[in-house]
């Protein structure tokens, strides 16, 4: 994956970062996976929090981090290998608890490719808490009040279902914060479903909800069922305990 520095600033505190689809992002397919995709989502985020005086250096230097609370992505497709796109992202709000950021993605010709919108709260890193966002100085100046263009992520309901998988955490699962990386989860999602199912059928939404850290050697029960036709809803365990409910709504492959 390769990216550059801010390419442009448009209009009030919106930054557009550029990005290229390399080979180890992408699927049998040779379109960019969900995890991949939402990496580069993260990776927007970090250069932008970096840009903005927020970013984890910064809170790391404060004992603190983010963590992200609640994903929405929509697409009307994916790109492909060796695909430029620009992600430009923004922050809608800063709260107490939590701050909301949208993304916007466009390929070569500027078209929208597709939109996400995210929920991030600032922990400590010793209590494991949440911190109050206003404590960060400034951060409020760069909320700039404008909604994504889709649906806010929202709180998703329990799920009643079928065992689809079940396995240990591992080394490689555990990211800087200590706990299971996002990603991991999008990965963990994403092979519910089968080849034929991706041969068939694209992702149109995508949904997560964290509820609580995973860690390292915790025991991974994922359950899961069809609520409506092509419209899927997870849930992920450790011994009982909910870490993360998820969505993923498929839709014809073009």
């Amino acid at each position: 994956m390769e990216s550059k520095v801010p390419e442009s600033v448009v209009n009030n505190q919106k930054y557009s970062y550029s990005f290229q689809i390399q080979p180890q992002d992408v699927d049998f397919q040779f379109r960019i996976t969900m995890a991949a995709l939402t990496n580069i989502l993260l990776t927007t985020a970090g250069y932008n929090a970096d840009d903005n005086g927020f970013g984890l250096r910064s809170l790391n230097e404060m004992d603190s981090s983010w963590v992200l609370l609640r994903l929405a992505i929509e697409m009307n497709y994916f790109p492909e290998q060796y695909e430029p796109i620009q992600v430009e992202t923004w922050i809608e709000e800063v709260g107490r608890a939590s701050t909301t950021r949208n993304f916007c993605i466009r390929n070569e010709k500027q078209e929208i490719i597709g939109n996400a919108c995210s929920n991030w709260a600032m922990i400590d890193m010793q209590t494991r808490k949440a911190k109050d966002l206003l404590s960060l100085d400034g951060i409020h100046k760069f909320a700039t009040g404008v909604p994504g263009l889709i649906a806010k992520p929202i709180k998703l309901g329990a799920v009643e279902g079928e065992d689809y998988d079940a396995f240990k955490v591992k080394y490689s699962d555990i990211d800087i914060n200590g706990h299971v990386n996002t990603v991991r989860y999008i990965e963990w999602i994403s092979d519910c479903f089968s080849l034929d199912c991706y041969r068939k059928k694209q992702v149109k939404r995508f949904e997560i909800n964290f509820m609580s850290e995973m860690l390292y050697d915790d025991f991974v029960d994922i359950v899961g069922t069809e609520m409506e036709p092509n419209d899927f809803r997870f849930e992920i365990h450790k011994e009982h305990k909910i870490t993360c409910r998820a969505r993923m709504v498929l839709t014809p492959n073009p």
